[in-house]
């Protein structure tokens, strides 16, 4: 009788296990679920140069989708819509035919921007586009367009002990939460969106203990490519334009002010507002502590997800 009695309390007391996107139809929250393919769609509506999106569709569990069916036309269709002006191409991956051209003989021929990482070859090649009226075509790589990222629902990815609709989380015990640096730059508000499509939040820190472990974790991961600067991180508080010269307040994405979460330690001489445009809060690879920069500028930056067994 004991022991049934401790074998009920670690039931009710151990981890719980929350079914797969597989089995509860649910993924991001910035993805719908189309019961016909059982699959989950993103339409990404800024514009991106057709060699960038496919690793943007990776960052989200998913690939650039690949009309294979006409349902996944009427699905495209259905949320290209929404936006009538966006244009009338959305970038999609190859499918393995060969398709017309969808522009015209261009009057000037555009040459690479020496900066761009891409080869000559790859600027000056043809992708593949869904137009409006559900065509497949092809389309300058080098325009930046729309597009759409698909994953299979029992593609989808979710971390059971992280509690996140995505991989490469990492727990540390003695803090408690999962952290990820995902392999994008984005501004403050892009980075915050992520995170929370993701099921977690930008890190928020809340002791030294904690900052000592994430600035370890920024410290031993691979630096993002395309970041302002490789040595900020975008963390999850910032602060309203200051106004009639009062000084700003730095709060979390809680409403703390960074006294009240438990952690307020600045680099040296920051916050310092430079150029009085610096409204979010970084995190400093060198030593961990917080910086201040212009919210609208890419970095990479850490999500966080509190585990509560």
């Amino acid at each position: 009788m004991e022991l049934y009695g401790l074998f009920v309390i670690f039931i009710l007391c151990g981890p719980a296990t929350a079914p797969s996107p597989y089995q509860t139809k649910q993924y991001r929250s910035d993805y719908v679920y189309n019961k016909k393919t059982d699959a989950f769609y993103k339409l990404h509506i800024e514009g991106k140069r057709g060699w960038q999106v496919q690793k943007l569709c990776e960052v989200e569990g998913a690939k650039l989708m690949v009309p294979t069916t006409q349902l996944d036309i009427i699905q495209l269709h259905s949320m290209f819509k929404r936006f009538p002006d966006l244009g009338n191409y959305v970038w999609v991956a190859e499918d393995g035919h060969n398709h017309e051209s969808a522009e015209e003989q261009p009057l000037i021929v555009l040459t690479p921007n020496p900066e761009d990482s891409q080869p000559r070859d790859t600027w000056h090649s043809a992708c593949d586009v869904v137009t409006r009226t559900g065509e497949v075509e092809t389309y300058p790589c080098y325009r930046e367009l729309p597009f759409i990222c698909k994953v299979d629902a029992r593609d989808a990815p979710y971390d059971n002990h992280c509690g996140v609709y995505a991989r490469d989380y990492e727990y540390i015990e003695s803090v408690g939460s999962c952290y990820k640096i995902p392999r994008v730059v984005y501004p403050w508000n892009q980075a915050y969106a992520e995170c929370q499509a993701e099921g977690a939040h930008l890190v928020v820190i809340n002791s030294e203990a904690e900052m000592l472990a994430v600035k370890n974790i920024i410290n031993t991961k691979p630096s993002v490519l395309g970041a302002t600067t490789s040595y900020f991180f975008f963390a999850g508080f910032r602060a309203e334009p200051a106004q009639d010269g009062k000084p700003k307040v730095f709060k979390t994405i809680f409403n703390q002010t960074l006294e009240e979460a438990g952690y307020s330690q600045w680099s040296p001489n920051e916050p310092n507002n430079f150029d009085n445009k610096e409204d979010c809060g970084t995190l400093f690879k060198n030593d961990g502590n917080f910086n201040d920069v212009i919210c609208s500028h890419p970095y990479a930056f850490i999500c966080e997800k509190e585990v509560h067994l």
